[in-house]
């Protein structure tokens, strides 16, 4: 079995309701939590392939800002800490809209439009919020990321700004920050320290 039919079998482990319909938008993904495990399952398949595409580190952030404490979603990060391209933001509505059946499709129009290496290596750093469903869901994120082979820093609960400043250190390889959490820390939150 190849790696796009494994992941289209595990995703049956995080099923899409029938007939649900998402959009991702500049605040990404944001709905009641309970709809949310397949988009994250699908979207830790899309930052995997949004890495090796780059060459780089992709960040996914579990989050839902000021929503109610019911909802949750999720935010994509490119590679110098910026909000996702417009065109993979089509990509993540792809995916998260397909029926099990052609989730093994979707990903295959992804790998061919974008002309993706999937022996490249992929990283994919990934934080959350501390809604009660957040940890649940950044485990269906990782569930994704390492169905296609991607490496996985889970940086559990950290900010949203954080964790676009880790993903853009690790880019710039320490030339813009370091990544480390306490010395993001240190140079985000001076007071404290």
């Amino acid at each position: 079995m190849d790696q796009l039919e494994e992941a289209s079998q595990k995703s049956m482990l995080h099923p899409k309701p029938k007939g649900l319909m998402l959009q991702y938008g500049t605040a990404g993904f944001r709905t009641t939590a309970k709809h949310l495990d397949h988009v994250m399952f699908r979207m830790g398949l899309l930052a995997t392939l949004r890495s090796r595409k780059t060459k780089s580190t992709i960040g996914v952030m579990v989050t839902a800002s000021h929503n109610p404490e019911e909802d949750n979603g999720l935010k994509l990060i490119d590679p110098m800490g910026e909000m996702v391209t417009p065109s993979w933001e089509g990509y993540a509505t792809q995916l998260a809209n397909a029926e099990q059946e052609a989730l093994c499709s979707a990903l295959k129009d992804i790998i061919e439009k974008e002309t993706i290496n999937m022996s490249e290596t992929a990283s994919v750093f990934v934080g959350r919020d501390t809604r009660p469903s957040s940890q649940r869901l950044s485990q269906a994120v990782l569930d994704g990321v390492s169905c296609l082979g991607g490496k996985i820093q889970d940086y559990a609960l950290v900010t949203t700004p954080q964790l676009h400043y880790m993903v853009r250190c690790r880019n710039t390889h320490g030339c813009y920050g370091t990544r480390h959490i306490t010395r993001l820390l240190s140079e985000t939150l001076p007071g404290i320290y």
